[in-house]
């Protein structure tokens, strides 16, 4: 009995963080606005670079480009400013929603997946009377 309730645990902690991690992603996909434009800047909204001005709106996933000498930067509110500095092309992402790295989250999930169906059919299987998976006592 105890092994289930700590399953029922470990399940919907799972579920909570994946929960956590959806709603989160939610609140990255905010706008942002260019504040500030100094030297040669190009903003690639996805249908190539164009010469960026003051006040376009921009979101995560944007790309800015400082061609040379010069910088800009996207104001996304709540004093989250991303800088972009001269001769550096950069994917725009809002400040505080890079929590969990996206290679590191490529590792955890399917992990997390993995040891969560074995855990269920150890769990299912140890009823003592019918295993179809052996366990050593």
């Amino acid at each position: 009995m105890k092994r289930t309730a700590s399953a029922v645990v470990v399940l919907c902690a799972g579920i909570l963080g994946f929960a956590g991690s959806a709603a989160a992603q939610g609140t990255c996909g905010t706008s942002g606005t260019l504040t500030q434009v100094v030297g040669n800047v190009v903003v690639d909204q996805g249908a190539g670079f164009k010469s960026a001005s003051v006040g376009s709106s921009l979101k995560a996933g944007d790309k800015v480009a400082v061609r040379g000498p010069g910088n800009a930067v996207v104001d996304f509110g709540s004093q989250r400013l991303v800088t972009v500095t001269g001769s550096t092309t950069r994917v725009i992402q809002a400040p505080g929603c890079a929590f969990v790295p996206n290679d590191v989250a490529k590792i955890v999930v399917p992990t997390m997946i993995l040891v969560g169906g074995v855990w269920t059919a150890v769990e299912i299987s140890d009823n003592k009377k019918n295993r179809f998976i052996p366990i050593s006592p």
